[in-house]
């Protein structure tokens, strides 16, 4: 069920480990009523709420009434996450939304960017499959919020750059973001995961070091780079 071009996407501003949790949190509960989901902290918005709203475009979820379910197809990306890690959902959105795929394209292309410029040459493509589609300013910054999630993208002095975490190996990874405080190293877990593209499950790093709470991130303290970089390459499915 590829969507065609439309003139703009309800693409929710959300977290990418917010949007698993949405998924895993049905797949594990079965039929769910929409406002049990509210309550859990999944969805938000009027009606059916911003991301049932959008996973039910996507074909991922079905809703009668209520009472919200997983299609078969979101049964398949559950499962996909589960056994290759959430770059099985930058996949999924790859070959369902042309607006996401002509986004990477663009990026791509263009390697290094500011936002008004890759808003306008993204614009310019979709206008050439469809002249009266466009994405708006709010639909970019959502794509490019999963994208930066996804390690897909970053930003680098204000500018959005590309960049293609395919095989980029834990070790390589730890030595680009780990800062070395009195003979010990820290790292934040979000940007552990966003240069290894997946989302990384802070408990199972403690085997190798400390957590630490900070405000909106976990950071670890170690001291042992190959005992963290074995635990990352052993679990290569960490979900939050």
């Amino acid at each position: 069920m590829r969507l065609t071009v439309q003139r703009s996407i309800p693409f929710p501003r959300i977290s990418l480990s917010r949007l698993i949790n949405y998924l895993t949190y049905i797949k594990d509960n079965g039929i769910v009523n929409i406002n049990d989901l509210r309550e859990a902290g999944l969805d938000f918005g009027k009606g059916k709420g911003d991301i049932t709203r959008f996973f039910e475009k996507l074909g991922l979820v079905t809703v009668h009434g209520e009472a919200v379910s997983l299609t078969s197809r979101g049964e398949e990306l559950v499962n996909g996450i589960k056994e290759h890690g959430v770059m099985a959902f930058h996949e999924y959105l790859l070959s369902e939304l042309p607006q996401y795929r002509l986004l990477i394209d663009v990026l791509r292309d263009l390697g290094k960017a500011k936002e008004d410029d890759v808003l306008t040459e993204l614009n310019r493509r979709i206008a050439l499959e469809s002249p009266a589609a466009w994405v708006n300013r709010v639909a970019l910054r959502s794509m490019l919020g999963l994208l930066q999630d996804l390690g897909v993208v970053v930003k680098v002095n204000g500018a959005i750059a590309y960049v293609n975490n395919d095989f980029t190996d834990p070790l390589e990874c730890l030595s680009r973001v780990s800062v070395q405080v009195n003979g010990q190293y820290l790292v934040g877990v979000r940007e552990l995961g966003n240069c290894l593209g997946r989302v990384i499950d802070p408990s199972s790093l403690i085997e190798c070091g400390v957590l630490i709470t900070a405000p909106n991130n976990t950071l670890l303290r170690f001291s042992n780079m190959e005992c963290v970089a074995r635990l990352l390459r052993t679990y290569q499915v960490n979900v939050i």
